[in-house]
C-alpha cells in the first residue's frame, strides 16, 4: 500500500503522506519508497505537503533528506509545505530550513 497520496498540479507533483499523523521509523521505508519512486524520473518536481503531519522523528527527517538528494541527482525538485508549528520547530532546530525549500501553502511553492 502506498503511504504517498499524489496529485498532479500544473508542472509538478503534490504529494501528501496519508493515514498517519506521523512520519517516523515505523512509516519512513514506505513514504520514502514512494518518494523515490516518483522522484526518480528526470526533472520531477514534487510538492511534500506535510499538513498532517503532527510528529517527525530522525528517520522521517532522513526520509526528507534523502527525497531531495534524489530529486537533486535527476535534474528535479523537492519542497515542503504547510509544516506544522511543532514539526517547523525541529526544522529550524536541525537548521534544515536552510537546506529544504520550505512554503506555507501548497499555491505559493513554483
Amino acid at each position: 500500500m502506498s503511504m504517498i497520496e499524489i496529485k498532479e498540479n500544473k508542472n509538478q507533483v503534490v504529494g501528501y503522506i496519508s493515514n498517519t499523523d506521523r512520519l517516523n521509523a515505523l512509516v519512513a521505508p514506505e513514504v520514502k519508497a514512494d518518494l523515490t519512486k516518483v522522484l526518480s524520473v528526470n526533472g520531477a518536481n514534487m510538492v511534500l505537503n506535510l499538513s498532517n503531519i503532527k510528529f517527525i522523528d530522525s528517520t522521517g527527517i532522513g526520509t526528507l533528506i534523502s527525497a531531495l538528494k534524489t530529486a537533486r541527482q535527476n535534474n528535479g525538485t523537492f519542497q515542503l509545505c504547510a509544516i506544522q508549528d511543532d514539526v517547523m520547530g525541529l526544522i529550524t532546530l536541525m537548521k534544515l530550513d536552510k537546506v529544504f525549500d520550505i512554503y506555507k501553502t501548497e499555491e505559493d511553492c513554483k
